[in-house]
């Protein structure tokens, strides 16, 4: 599936690869800006190859009065595990239950 990259909410690595110094392992999020990083022939190659899953953006919560234009993704990651995304993974310690996800993501940004 082709996604514009206005549209790019980040990807998941399915297959082990090297990013210049950094090994990616299979499960690893990448956020947008991460996968918009990589230059556009070589992000269709690792796609076209199943080295990475490229979703769109997802359903968007708005963030607290204050920060309207904020927006948060709840990413599932299969066997009952999220990450919460918002330019990038807020949840650093791991993946959340789905209860923890929705809560993080209820949140204001700091």
């Amino acid at each position: 599936m082709q996604i514009d990259d206005a549209d790019i909410g980040g990807a998941r690595v399915r297959r082990v690869f090297r990013s210049g110094n950094e090994m990616l392992k299979s499960g690893t999020m990448l956020s947008a800006d991460e996968v918009l990083a990589i230059p556009a022939a070589n992000r269709r190659a690792l796609r076209e190859a199943g080295f990475i899953e490229i979703f769109p953006r997802g359903p968007v919560q708005s963030v607290g009065t204050d920060d309207a234009d904020s927006q948060m993704h709840i990413v599932h990651l299969g066997g009952g595990k999220y990450d919460v995304i918002a330019g990038k993974k807020l949840n650093a310690d791991g993946p959340l239950s789905k209860e923890e996800a929705e809560e993080l993501a209820t949140r204001p940004l700091q």
